[in-house]
């Protein structure tokens, strides 16, 4: 067979009319009506709050977790954040997300340190005699600034996330105090006219 006649039977190559589907009138309608319906939010409330709905149902937890990590960890520990700060406006979402980042990563690395510092102390009482537990943590500790990468390193890391989170905690809490403080002034004045 010659490579003209492998390709006249290969059904990819064949020449097919695109099969058109019948749609009755009936059918037609209701699917225009449903369309008319589903056109998503139309105030400003309504389409931030619909923005939420990706960091309430998890869409970004791919972004802040690993592999090794659960997802349904994540979203509990995002979701007790939004419940705590309930964000109102894109700025208070933004500040949320970079928190619930950076509270994530310290727990990440607060939980590596304790890892090392356990396998260091096991791999002291495997070959040492009976010590007292003070002993034991002094070895593990001279031990884990002698392996790479340096403990000392990834404690330092663990304090700048520390500190980030403290950081980015009072620029938000900033903004709703100062939201707080507008809404506060703006009751006054209306009772002021009021009065």
């Amino acid at each position: 067979m010659n490579e003209e006649q492998n390709i006249a039977k290969d059904p990819s190559t064949v020449e097919t009319k695109p099969r058109k589907k019948t749609m009755s009138e009936a059918a037609l309608a209701a699917n225009r009506a449903n369309a008319k319906k589903c056109t998503g939010p139309k105030t400003r409330e309504g389409k931030f709050k619909s923005s939420l709905n990706a960091l309430k149902h998890g869409t970004y937890s791919h972004i802040f977790i690993l592999k090794t990590e659960d997802a349904g960890t994540f979203e509990n520990f995002s979701k007790s954040f939004i419940d705590e700060f309930q964000p109102e406006t894109p700025s208070e979402l933004e500040l949320l997300k970079q928190l619930i980042s950076i509270a994530w990563r310290r727990n990440r690395m607060a939980e590596l340190i304790q890892i090392r510092i356990n396998n260091a102390i096991d791999a002291v009482v495997a070959v040492s005699e009976p010590t007292p537990a003070a002993q034991i943590t002094l070895r593990a500790f001279d031990r884990l600034e002698k392996e790479k990468p340096s403990f000392a390193r990834q404690e330092a890391h663990e304090l700048r996330l520390a500190n980030l989170f403290q950081r980015t905690l009072a620029r938000l809490q900033s903004i709703k105090d100062k939201k707080l403080r507008n809404e506060t002034k703006f009751i006054r004045d209306r009772l002021s006219l009021a009065a």
